[in-house]
């Protein structure tokens, strides 16, 4: 087996591995984003926007922003590494969604972006309210994508929605380990 590179087309980082992964590990797209490095233009992210999509943008940013720090308050706990270390990872994932919609709005990333937020409380509740952002993101950013004019703002619209519908089932497998 030979190391290659595949090259995600959503958040733009490169994953080095012996085959395409289902799933991008920075952003969680799934695999038909992902090509070999020479298939991502790197002006992809280059794109004019109307002043509604500008807005959705900022909602995007804000979505996300709030979503990694939730998660990041959530994994300080120390009663239960299984969930801590799940919700950990999933910050890192909403804060690569943050990334992505920064580069297409041309802004600098949230100075508190990795910075914990208030929980509330307990595991069950705090899972119970990861459902309610994760469903609310999904539908937002497909609605997001619906109203797009340009391509590449619907394409990664729709593959974040799509990565927030793959949160809501890990919402609910996470209650299994409570």
């Amino acid at each position: 087996m030979q190391l290659k590179m595949y090259r995600c087309r959503i958040c733009g980082e490169t994953y080095l591995g012996y085959e395409n992964p289902g799933n991008c590990p920075f952003c969680g797209a799934h695999a038909e984003f992902f090509g070999p490095p020479e298939e991502f233009d790197a002006s992809i992210n280059t794109v004019e926007l109307t002043e509604i999509e500008r807005g959705d943008l900022e909602s995007s940013i804000e979505i996300e922003r709030a979503n990694a720090r939730f998660y990041l308050g959530m994994a300080e706990r120390k009663d239960n590494d299984t969930l801590r270390s799940t919700y950990k990872r999933l910050a890192q994932v909403e804060a690569e969604h943050c990334s992505v919609f920064c580069k297409l709005l041309k802004v600098g990333k949230p100075a508190d972006l990795l910075s914990p937020a208030e929980t509330t409380g307990t595991w069950a509740t705090d899972i119970a309210e990861s459902l309610k952002r994760e469903n609310r993101a999904t539908a937002l950013y497909a609605s997001f994508a619906a109203r797009a004019t340009n391509e590449r703002l619907r394409g990664v619209w729709n593959a974040i929605s799509a990565v927030e519908a793959d949160h809501v089932t890990l919402d609910d497998l996470a209650l299994t380990y409570l």
